[in-house]
């Protein structure tokens, strides 16, 4: 009896160390967040991930990996992102995108990863959108696409 219970605990710790708790679910790489969402989404050569917020959306966190591109590319259509703070995106919401070996790039109001100024990454990508609640704009939020740019 007690070498059946030390097997199983010993099958959960090593099923435990497998799993990897800090991502979010792999599912479909096109998607709108919810209310907290956090997701991993695997982009290849042929991929194309539209991320959207949701009228309730508060955090969206979503991590990019590459599986057989070695550069992607991040734009976005929709964006208003209210902050009072527009240089420094202090006060208020915030959209903050990090790339491999780089320091977290910070958007606000109208600044926005464009096809003139994309966010890119040669490895894992990671997006973070947090939305205070209020009423001040209701039609606030993003849509953002993200490709393979190199393959």
């Amino acid at each position: 009896m007690r070498t059946c219970t030390l097997f199983l605990v010993l099958l959960a710790a090593i099923q435990y160390a497998q799993s990897e708790t800090r991502e979010g679910q792999t599912l479909s790489p096109s998607f709108t967040c919810g209310k907290q969402t956090t997701r991993t989404v695997l982009i290849g050569a042929n991929t194309i991930s539209v991320v959207a917020s949701a009228k309730g959306t508060m955090r969206c966190t979503v991590l990019y990996k590459l599986t057989d591109c070695s550069e992607m590319k991040m734009t976005c259509q929709k964006f208003y992102v209210d902050n009072r703070d527009p240089y420094k995106c202090k006060r208020g919401d915030t959209f903050l995108v990090k790339s491999k070996g780089g320091k977290p790039q910070t958007y606000c109001k109208r600044n926005k990863p464009n096809e003139r100024f994309p966010a890119l990454s040669e490895g894992n990508m990671k997006m973070w959108y947090t939305a205070s609640g209020g009423k001040r704009y209701p039609k606030k939020g993003f849509s953002c696409t993200t490709v393979c740019n190199k393959a």
